[in-house]
């Protein structure tokens, strides 16, 4: 992983985290509200990671885990 799409997922824990964007059930318990916006979180990230991934690769021009890149190397541990 890299940093932008840890950054990423740290700022989308926090937006929604219960009670700073929106509270989910509104009347629920503190385990449900906590369970529903766990699986909130879960679903966003599944489907905008990628884009995330991709996007960060093509602002920084490195590869991340799937390769190396030594100046403008790069070096591939799986040829």
């Amino acid at each position: 992983m890299n940093w932008v799409v840890t950054l990423y997922s740290a700022i989308l824990f926090f937006v929604l985290s219960p009670g700073i964007l929106l509270r989910l059930p509104s009347n629920g318990s503190k385990f449900t509200v906590a369970a529903v916006h766990a699986v909130v979180f879960a679903i966003l990230f599944h489907f905008t990671h990628k884009t995330i991934w991709s996007l960060s690769k093509s602002i920084t021009g490195k590869e991340g885990m799937n390769g190396i890149v030594v100046g403008n190397t790069h070096i591939n541990p799986n040829p």
